[in-house]
């Protein structure tokens, strides 16, 4: 029976394999390894919690806004908690749903064209899908152009992306002038007319069936629509099937409180809106198959925060197993639209075959679904920010209590846990959506989402099991959110290069001015 490793599974992140046993020419098992140990938790311990926004934002750059958004919502939530703090002005909850909303597109983007789509380009499988194949295809390049112009409307109120300054706790300390309204609105405009418009998708559905291409469109809508098809065509909608089962938390507040995407839980076909409370009560974490200590498994509320132990018995991975009510479950754009009940063109319907169906293909088609409802979202809510409008309402630290953050990122449900105790934190957790998705299996063997996707799947090439690879792809896997690099002790120097006016900041025919002997742990 042979074993494959591949190592790494994606493209951009390294720190995740994955090990398959294969018997006449069947996946038989997979395991998950998440490779290295994630320790943010600790580093925000004995802080006051404004820290924690400014120190978890750091996670990771590609899902840079959703963990400062989501601290942010833990500690308001403990301070509300404590009856020391009554929410954010509506100015604020609007700008941030605008950021959130800029970020998970250009986050969607980000995974269609650089980590999904050479999946289904020429240069990687044949297609002749020249315009995918990555640094050359005019789809891809085209592509990059975009999510540039995305991040650059988002530091329009970010003040920088990634790692953006102005989410703060009590709202924003940025105001919303009418100045960079317009330059994000030109952003966006960019963005709107390479992406397409939303009504053009049955008619380029069939532009591309038939080999044609129409530029009035959308190029950005042909070349997902391409990637769509050829997925299709590859069988993409019987391979790498989950036990659909979905949760998300809910996002996008309205002035009542009310989400726009409301939290949903969907089990054995039943659709469920749990209260934040129900969705805290319910989540637990297993480290059966963790390399940490016993205790930094079950509530996340109670649980220690991570203690390594790299020498525990059945243990391969880095990742803890979330669990709601025990259960294994999927998170992500389809889950997103399951529990708004939510198919637009019924695409998965007719391409998926069942638009509640856990498969790769459908898992595409709702991140494309999503990304052209989130464009006409991000317009809606730029008519609707007043630029004279309230953005903060001043914080404290001082306060005891204890809050959860809940929130979606790209790649799905995403929550912070915090415990304040006169004015500094003592416990501190987050579960992010690629455990949900790609964590190892719990105390009772029971496989990740991710792990029974693939168990199952025929290979055909031992040497190059691309459709597992497409499977994992199909989560989106940020790795960088769920495990963190652990250094041995050492001295390191850092060269700080100041930019000069005709140099980036790589200082080319500068001479460093600072070096800094730094010791890390």
């Amino acid at each position: 029976m042979p074993e494959i490793e591949i190592d790494p599974t994606t493209r951009i992140e390294g720190h995740h394999s994955t090990t398959l046993n294969v018997e006449n020419g069947e996946v038989t098992e997979a395991k998950s390894h998440m490779d290295m140990f994630r320790g943010m938790e600790l580093v925000v311990l004995n802080r006051p919690p404004s820290d924690a926004p400014v120190f978890t934002q750091r996670v990771c750059g590609v899902c840079f806004s959703v963990h400062r958004q989501t601290s942010l919502l833990a500690i308001e939530n403990a301070a509300r908690n404590a009856g020391v703090f009554d929410g954010i002005p509506e100015t604020a909850r609007k700008m941030r749903n605008l950021l959130e909303s800029m970020a998970t597109l250009w986050n969607h983007a980000v995974h269609m064209f650089a980590l999904v789509g050479p999946d289904y380009s020429d240069a990687v499988a044949d297609t002749g899908l020249t315009r995918l194949d990555p640094m050359e295809g005019e789809g891809y390049t085209a592509a990059l152009e975009a999510q540039r112009k995305l991040l650059q409307g988002f530091a329009e109120f970010g003040g920088k992306a990634p790692h953006p300054l102005t989410y703060a706790p009590g709202g924003m300390s940025a105001n919303p002038t009418i100045e960079k309204l317009q330059q994000i609105r030109d952003q966006v405009a960019f963005v709107s007319e390479w992406l397409g418009p939303t009504d053009a998708v049955p008619d380029v559905v069939e532009n591309v069936r038939n080999g044609e291409f129409d530029d009035s469109l959308g190029a950005g809508l042909h070349d997902i629509v391409s990637i769509l098809l050829a997925a299709k065509e590859a069988g993409a909608d019987d391979f790498g099937v989950g036990p659909g089962r979905y949760y998300c938390n809910g996002i996008y507040p309205d002035a009542n409180g009310e989400d726009k995407i409301p939290a949903g839980i969907y089990v054995d076909g039943e659709l469920s809106h749990p209260s934040d409370a129900e969705i805290k009560e319910a989540i637990t974490e297993s480290t059966a198959r963790s390399w940490y200590t016993d205790d930094s498994g079950g509530s996340p509320m109670e649980a220690s925060p991570p203690k390594p132990d790299p020498d525990k018995a059945d243990a391969y991975s880095w990742g803890k197993a979330p669990r709601y009510d025990g259960m294994n479950m999927e998170t992500g754009s389809l889950a997103r639209l399951i529990v708004t009940e939510r198919d637009p063109f019924d695409l998965r319907a007719t391409l998926g075959g069942d638009p509640t169906k856990s498969s790769t293909l459908n898992r595409l088609i709702a991140r494309a679904q999503e990304a052209l409802l989130l464009r006409d979202q991000i317009l809606d809510i730029l008519d609707d920010i007043d630029p004279n409008g309230t953005v903060n309402v001043g914080w404290s630290d001082d306060f005891s209590g204890e809050g959860v953050g809940l929130w979606e990122a790209s790649r799905g449900a995403l929550s912070h846990w915090v415990k304040v105790e006169d004015g500094t934190i003592t416990n501190y957790q987050i579960i992010t959506p690629t455990l949900w998705n790609l964590g190892p299996r719990d105390e009772s063997g029971t496989p990740s989402i991710f792990e029974t996707a693939v168990e199952g799947m025929a290979v055909e090439d031992v040497e190059n099991p691309i459709n597992v690879m497409r499977t994992v792809r199909s989560f989106d896997p940020c790795l960088a959110c769920s495990v963190h690099v652990e250094s041995p002790e050492a001295s390191y120097t850092e060269e700080i290069t100041p930019a000069s006016p005709g140099g980036a900041m790589t200082g080319v025919g500068d001479t460093p001015v600072a070096g800094e002997e730094v010791d890390e742990p």
